[in-house]
């Protein structure tokens, strides 16, 4: 199907802090998100039957899920009771309330497709594990796991003065030089709920080789409505598939 042929509801929480951002783009970015989607699915040969989207907001990107997958089992999880309550009424989704220890939350299944929109850049590096082992834990064999994290894209725009993610001069410059040094890069600011993170392509295909049931299938860099990185994964049904790319050799 045909993402801008797509009909999906257009029915916004008075909540909805992304919508700021105007009409066009909301939307715009919704069908982005399904287009990164749509790709991976592609890639791995799959029509997804259960889906979760983590985090999912008042649902820019849920929309478009129930759209696309009108007789999949949704699940929306956020922090943010309010906008899993509006997912749950809006699109017939399951809610399920967020932990700040995501270890603490119980989804009771593992699903087909999962969505993680805007997470991973929030997170600083030692958050990575906990979080990339939840995904892998929650993902179906033949699964896909799609997340996004903040790459280059962020630093032209940084030092184009075209947008600043609310930092200081100085929180702006430390961010960059993380990503410069180490292929990655987090500051805390003290006027943000949460921290903002760069992860170089380095970077990221590390954290997800540590994981042998996940194989990494796709990359695109500013691939989610010009701006964030689209990663996508796959869980392997064995495991020991992907011993060649991690130099592993078992044990047993």
């Amino acid at each position: 199907m045909n993402v801008t042929e797509l009909e999906y509801s257009t029915v916004i929480s008075p909540n909805d802090h992304m919508w700021i951002t105007g009409k066009q783009w909301y939307f715009d970015v919704g069908r982005s998100a399904l287009d990164c989607i749509n790709s991976a699915l592609a890639s791995a040969h799959i029509a997804p039957t259960s889906i979760l989207d983590l985090p999912c907001g008042h649902g820019r990107v849920c929309r478009m899920l129930r759209a696309r997958f009108p007789h999949a089992h949704l699940t929306a999880c956020d922090l943010d009771r309010d906008a899993v309550d509006f997912c749950a009424g809006q699109f017939n989704a399951r809610p399920v309330y967020s932990q700040e220890d995501i270890k603490r939350v119980s989804l009771g299944q593992c699903f087909d497709l999962i969505w993680c929109g805007s997470l991973f850049t929030h997170l600083d590096a030692p958050q990575w594990p906990d979080f990339l082992g939840f995904f892998a834990e929650h993902l179906a064999p033949d699964g896909v796991f799609v997340f996004t994290t903040h790459g280059r894209q962020p630093i032209q725009w940084m030092r184009e003065g075209f947008f600043d993610y609310g930092l200081s001069r100085e929180e702006q410059r430390t961010l960059i030089e993380g990503y410069v040094k180490k292929g990655f890069g987090f500051v805390s600011p003290s006027n943000q709920a949460f921290g903002v993170s760069l992860s170089s392509i380095t970077f990221v295909c590390q954290q997800v080789l540590r994981y042998t049931s996940l194989r990494l299938i796709g990359f695109h860099e500013a691939g989610w409505a010009g701006h964030q990185d689209a990663v996508s994964c796959i869980r392997l049904r064995n495991p020991w598939e992907n011993l060649d790319a991690l130099g592993r050799v078992p044990t047993t």
